[in-house]
């Protein structure tokens, strides 16, 4: 269940270059820029007792004009590239 949501740098669009650790037989690290996105903080809460447990960052790609259109989040919603954010 997520809390709170907290825009970092105040919710601005950024900017920013993404890592992504890679196996490759050993530790490998693949950076690339990622324009134009909004990064934000939100809280995890129990459903229970609706206690945060938890942190966790999403990232949103506010321009997706120039991903395929058969990118599994397109294909998901029915949607094309450039019409909507995707964020993960």
């Amino acid at each position: 269940m997520i809390g709170s949501i907290e825009g970092i740098n105040s919710g601005k669009v950024v900017d920013s270059v993404s890592c992504h650790q890679f196996l490759f037989p050993y530790l490998l690290f693949y950076c690339h820029s990622v324009p134009k996105i909004r990064v934000y903080q939100v809280d995890i809460l129990d459903p229970n007792s609706k206690a945060k447990i938890n942190n966790g960052v999403a990232i949103c790609h506010m321009n997706t004009s120039s991903w395929n259109p058969t990118h599994e989040a397109f294909l998901a919603l029915g949607l094309a590239p450039g019409r909507i954010e995707v964020c993960h």
